[in-house]
């Protein structure tokens, strides 16, 4: 019996693995899965204080938890399109039953208990069923399609974070910088106005004015130094570095020609963008999707062929012996199942209904999509141009101010301006350079924000 049903159930599971393969055409994914225990191990970070843009976005787009939660996603979908491979199989078990009848008034040689058992092993397999395995195939391959997607846009979505913070990090050291100088000068100013406060050329009045701003200076670098740390910080809470790791970044010089150059058009962009973005060639794929669904609920119209088979014997009191019955009880049996659906209550022709509707969601997310690229780029293209203004002029600024400053603190050396405008020409000088850094580096970010969507890469 055991020989019989081995071979029964391999020609079952051979005729279903071929059908298999020749109902469902989808071209198999080249991906890589990892391993579960890979999604769990977080190496420590590498010893090193300075790192390069480079170095932080290869981190993060490893062990980023965002990232890591997208892979645990991608193995739940793989196991999704495993059990849309294993619907073609044949589902085979074992069943047995025992029964024990009393009869409290036997009939004359008939036994007042009888015990009575039955054992079978069945199998069955749907041949047939409008194709809806193949298509629930494609739609979970699809489906981890997307989840590819989903970790590329977690990716994308780190490489701006990353891009804007490493930039800030930047502005916020030649911020220090300049504050470092000018108390440098201011500090040279305070000396200067104390000697001639003690050679009686001003008074203490005046000198207290230049030392309250010195004061101003150095409070001003403090906290130049403080949106420094706490740039960096931010920097590590985006790559998730821990406590008492300490982290900077490499310097990055940038000319004139790299704030002031031109920008594509925002057609090319637009039309690069909308080609690579992962949100867009996940609706792409959820349009697939939607038609897969569509073609499954219509196959509820369609009949279904399966076919059964089985193995079994059984026992009862009051005949022959166990062994001897178990054997003249054996049998085999094969059939085929032809299910045709006349009337179901509508519920195949909701299904339909709502898989068509789910189609429309496509071209409403498409749309959205759109919008939200065109009004992105629209944005930094403003950025940039008004940067990219400002950034000229202020050069221009910059240079009269520093002019308007060296010649304001010459004149008060001879007491020809009072302390007020001695402050107020340094003052005006300080604003000139922070306002030119500003623009300068809002320039950059939004350059080399279109940059990325234009080409997918980013170079610092």
């Amino acid at each position: 019996m055991t020989q019989r049903f081995i071979m029964f159930a391999l020609a079952v599971g051979s005729v279903a693995m071929c059908a298999a393969d020749s109902s469902v055409n989808v071209a198999a994914d080249s991906i890589s899965l990892p391993a579960p225990a890979d999604v769990a191990d977080i190496p420590a970070p590498p010893a090193k204080k300075v790192w390069t843009f480079s170095d932080c976005v290869d981190w993060a787009s490893v062990n980023s938890t965002d990232v890591r939660r997208t892979l645990l996603d991608i193995l739940q979908a793989d196991q999704d399109v495993a059990s849309a491979k294993d619907a073609y199989l044949p589902t085979v078990g074992f069943s047995t039953s025992h029964s024990f009848t009393n009869y409290p008034s036997p009939a004359s040689g008939q036994k007042g208990n009888a015990y009575g058992s039955n054992y079978g092993i069945s199998a069955n397999w749907t041949a047939w069923e409008g194709n809806v395995r193949k298509y629930r195939l494609e739609a979970s391959r699809l489906l981890l399609r997307q989840q590819y997607l989903a970790q590329e846009e977690a990716v994308k979505s780190l490489k701006l974070s990353i891009l804007q913070t490493y930039i800030n990090i930047m502005y916020a050291k030649e911020a220090v910088e300049i504050a470092e100088k000018n108390l440098e000068v201011s500090d040279s100013e305070t000396e200067r106005a104390k000697r001639l406060m003690e050679s009686g050329r001003t008074s203490k009045v005046d000198y207290a004015q230049i030392e309250s701003q010195n004061a101003q200076d150095a409070y001003s670098l403090v906290e130049a130094r403080n949106n420094l740390e706490s740039a960096r910080l931010t920097l590590k809470n985006i790559l998730q570095l821990g406590l008492g790791y300490d982290i900077d970044v490499t310097e990055a010089a940038f000319s004139d020609t790299d704030v002031l150059r031109s920008l594509p058009s925002p057609e090319s962009v637009f039309a690069a963008a909308s080609a690579w973005l992962p949100k867009f060639r996940s609706n792409e794929l959820s349009r697939d999707i939607y038609s897969a669904d569509v073609k499954a609920a219509k196959a509820g119209y369609l009949p279904t062929v399966s076919l059964q088979g089985g193995l079994n014997t059984g026992y009862s009191t009051g005949g022959a012996g166990w062994g001897s019955q178990m054997g003249h009880n054996f049998n085999e049996n094969v059939g085929v199942t032809l299910s045709v659906p006349i009337f179901d209550g509508n519920q195949t022709k909701r299904a339909v209904a709502k898989a068509r509707l789910a189609e429309l969601d496509y071209d409403i997310t498409l749309k959205s999509l759109q919008d939200d690229l065109t009004q992105t780029l629209e944005g930094l293209y403003i950025d940039s141009s008004n940067a990219q203004a400002k950034y000229i002029a202020g050069k221009s600024r910059l240079e009269a101010a520093l002019l308007t400053r060296d010649l304001t603190a010459r004149q008060f050396e001879l007491g020809l301006v009072n302390p007020l405008e001695l402050l107020t020409a340094r003052n005006n000088y300080i604003n000139a350079q922070l306002e030119l850094l500003q623009n300068k580096y809002m320039a950059i970010l939004a350059a080399k924000t279109l940059d990325y969507y234009a080409t997918r890469e980013i170079s610092l």
